[in-house]
């Protein structure tokens, strides 16, 4: 090789350094998944071989770097929802190959343990927050395997009314499901462990479970989050499905309220609300039942608040508190999902709130 072009190599590897010593980092700190250690090791040896390529001894680095990555991209691309949940583009029904690359667990664990010196989440928000998502995380891929996440498209800046991601969770053993519930994200966008908590409690009443993508803001309430929420509504309807259950957590339960009484489709009915970690007052004006779940050290979505919306509900409304912070659905995943389906299941029945 050239000495230019060795200084060329050399200055490649200077600059793929700092991304090869953050992935490390952040597979260090998030107790990252085999893919996601592969990915870092990949990387790492990588720039070290670029850094070393002047030496003929070291030139066999940089192709088993980029060897490891290349054969973690395509175990990801194969072995991906292989079993029910699946990340779909609507409403084309596509898919997005960037979405299957990356476990979300890695990121999503490695924000929360810097959450609490973010400043942006008192402790009492995020105390048991890292456990609890670490079991959720297990859990979940004990059940389903190597999933993809909608997250990486929408960091990526590709959610858009026209084409967006969406989480597809089925019910067990019913292959024509008549009910859904739609399921709304908050802010940092559409993660699929969030997605799956809350199909956990519709698989009760058979129903499937559907969370589309609005971007990173969980913006429902400007008008591409209703564009996006009626586009879902339409796939549904086009699927037979008959009966909606509308659900939102932390900006997407403030979505949630707006949209009930704005957003519609003539081929299903509206049945109720599922209100986690926010609500606002529009909610009552829909009048829709409505399940209300709440932390009592909720920081962001203060409880006085929703309590005041359960209070305007009057009957209408169901209010659990739990002790626990803004992440309800998660440090305290089972006191949810049992609130959920219990209402839910009543909501099938006909019983009164």
């Amino acid at each position: 090789m050239s000495s230019r072009a060795s200084r060329r190599v050399f200055v490649l590897g200077l600059l793929t350094s700092p991304v090869s010593a953050f992935l490390l980092g952040v597979a260090l700190v998030s107790g990252a998944s085999p893919s996601g250690w592969g990915y870092a090791v990949g990387a790492g040896v990588t720039s070290v071989g670029l850094l070393t390529y002047r030496w003929r001894r070291w030139r066999g680095l940089t192709r088993a770097g980029l060897g490891l990555l290349l054969l973690v991209m395509g175990s990801r691309l194969l072995l991906t929802e292989r079993q029910g949940l699946r990340t779909v583009r609507l409403p084309d029904g596509g898919t997005r190959f960037v979405n299957r690359l990356f476990e979300e667990r890695d990121g999503v664990l490695f924000a929360a343990r810097l959450l609490p010196f973010s400043g942006f989440f008192p402790q009492e928000d995020a105390r048991d927050l890292v456990p609890a998502m670490e079991a959720v995380f297990d859990q979940m891929h004990q059940l389903e395997g190597p999933i993809a996440s909608p997250a990486i498209a929408t960091w990526l800046g590709l959610q858009s009314a026209e084409a967006f991601d969406a989480v597809v969770v089925p019910p067990e053993g019913v292959s024509s499901p008549k009910t859904a519930v739609v399921f709304l994200h908050g802010f940092a966008g559409n993660l699929t462990v969030y997605c799956w908590q809350m199909a956990r409690a519709a698989r009760a009443i058979s129903a499937l479970t559907v969370c589309p993508s609005v971007g990173l803001m969980g913006d429902w309430w400007e008008p591409w989050g209703k564009e996006t929420l009626e586009r879902t509504y339409a796939w549904l309807a086009e699927r037979g499905v008959q009966r909606v259950y509308l659900a939102g957590l932390s900006n997407g339960g403030m979505g949630a309220s707006a949209l009930a009484g704005q957003a519609a489709h003539p081929g299903l009915e509206l049945r109720g609300l599922v209100l986690i970690s926010g609500a606002q007052k529009e909610a009552v004006q829909s009048g829709l039942p409505m399940l209300l779940v709440e932390g009592k050290f909720d920081s962001r979505v203060p409880p006085r608040m929703v309590r005041d919306v359960a209070r305007r509900a009057g009957r209408l409304a169901t209010y659990v508190e739990l002790d626990s912070g803004h992440f309800a659905l998660l440090d305290r995943a089972e006191a949810c999902e049992k609130a959920m389906s219990a209402w839910l299941l009543d909501r099938e029945r006909g019983d009164p709130p």
